[in-house]
């Protein structure tokens, strides 16, 4: 278990949280498409109702790995490989036992659960290379302003 609440996670990362441009999506739905980092990337929204607003979004960009490598020194780079699955390179910042912090362009909170428990876990400094688990996250971080109107007619139906 890498979180005990939502609340919990976003006050623990909240430091890691970075800007996206959040797409237009169906009503209700968890799935968040967004661009960050150079990429455009599928997320399930952990933090509903489901309602991230079109447009510029601050979010926690969360994954889950069972494997990963010694990634050499190519630039980081974060990419989709499906819906809710990352391509992650990049460099350990931060290590906090089975979660790390891996700059692959943009910061991931990237949880190990190694399928192999001889698998050493990576420390700050190490170079990491790994696909996501299926469902990749965004924790999207709430103003605690009140929202701005629509920008445009279809968007306020």
């Amino acid at each position: 278990m890498f979180e005990d609440s939502v609340e919990g996670f976003i006050d623990r990362w909240r430091r890691h949280a970075i800007d996206g441009v959040a797409f237009a999506r169906a009503e209700g739905s968890p799935l968040l498409e967004v661009a960050v980092g150079g990429a455009v990337v599928q997320l399930f929204e952990r933090t509903g109702p489901y309602d991230a607003p079109t447009g510029p979004v601050r979010l926690i960009v969360h994954a889950v790995a069972s494997s990963w490598t010694t990634a050499s020194g190519d630039a980081p780079s974060l990419s989709a490989v499906s819906p809710a699955r990352l391509r992650i390179s990049g460099t350990v910042v931060e290590a906090d036992g089975a979660m790390v912090v891996v700059d692959a362009g943009v910061p991931v909170v990237l949880g190990l659960d190694p399928l192999d428990d001889a698998q050493p876990q990576p420390s700050v400094g190490a170079r990491l290379e790994c696909e996501s688990l299926v469902p990749a996250q965004a924790f999207v971080l709430r103003s605690s302003g009140p929202r701005r109107p629509a920008d445009a007619v279809d968007d306020q139906v």
